[in-house]
């Protein structure tokens, strides 16, 4: 099915001209939605540092952080301002949310792999034994599957949500910046 994705060619002016975007160049040809919201969004699966690297950035910046756990509370969020706004994957993938999302400020995707993910929240849930372990790792992998296409589909810039969040505070302040 891939293979039909692209199958129309185009006469462009200069064929071997090309756009690339480098580590603090300000990307001009998208509106943004930091400007008039001031807020920062981050959204990820659980287990990648949204909710520490939230909590970092709002004593950095002095805004507050509001993790809403519905969806009405999640498209109140991103219809206001100045906030540091972190969602989970349900909230991303509701259809009263996503369309609000990449307009609301600058959206951070936590990305990582599936195995460190289930690690972190097995280290931190008190899951216990291997199966478990196995089956959360299982369960996280089929929703990542799932919900990778629309964080994509939302975001600005992607994290790297390997790192601990103290290691993403800069990257992330230095990305608002621009």
């Amino acid at each position: 099915m891939a293979k039909y994705l692209i199958n129309e060619e185009y006469d462009v002016q200069e064929a071997g001209a090309a756009k690339t975007f480098g580590k603090g160049e300000r990307r001009r040809d998208y509106a943004d939605p930091w400007r008039e919201t001031g807020n920062v969004v981050l959204i990820g699966l659980p287990g990648s540092g949204r909710a520490e690297l939230a909590r970092l950035l709002a004593d950095r910046m002095g805004k507050p952080v509001l993790i809403p756990s519905e969806a009405q509370a999640a498209a109140e969020a991103l219809q206001g301002l100045g906030a540091i706004i972190v969602l989970d994957d349900r909230l991303v993938d509701d259809p009263g949310v996503q369309p609000l999302i990449h307009g609301a400020g600058k959206v951070f995707y936590l990305m990582a792999d599936t195995r460190l993910l289930s690690d972190r929240v097995a280290g931190r849930g008190g899951v216990e034994g291997e199966e478990a372990a196995e089956d959360l790792w299982r369960q996280l992998s089929a929703r990542l599957a799932e919900v990778e296409p629309v964080f994509y589909g939302v975001l600005h810039f992607i994290l790297q949500g390997a790192q601990s969040p103290e290691d993403l505070v800069g990257d992330a302040l230095e990305k608002i910046g621009y």
